[in-house]
């Protein structure tokens, strides 16, 4: 007895919050990642791209997910709060678009 496959999920994610070193930080401009799904060998990879050149693949949506909260938490602490000291002009705007755009909530994570 085969049970059938379980539907691809293409749809786009929806990020407006995200977690980096206990904080949560939320937007009201929601960051938008668009789907494909690649299958080669009978292997299915969801290929995913947003906003700050957030660009990867992963074999499920929740992997998919978990690396683009990684990539905002890890973009936080480069580049918000990190040492401006030896970052080029172009890190400096990054980060101060990031603390504009995303802010802290009251609320533990």
């Amino acid at each position: 007895m085969t049970t059938p496959a379980s539907e691809i999920d293409v749809s786009p994610m929806i990020f407006t919050e995200f977690v980096s070193e206990g904080r949560r930080y939320r937007t009201d401009r929601p960051l938008v990642f668009t789907f494909e799904y690649v299958e080669e060998d009978g292997v299915g990879l969801y290929l995913f791209e947003g906003e700050y050149n957030i660009i990867s693949g992963a074999y499920s949506r929740e992997e998919a997910w978990d690396m683009i909260d990684d990539s905002l938490s890890w973009m936080w602490r480069e580049f918000a709060v990190g040492d401006p000291q030896g970052m080029d002009g172009v890190a400096i705007e990054f980060g101060a678009e990031l603390r504009t755009r995303f802010k802290p909530v009251a609320d533990a994570a």
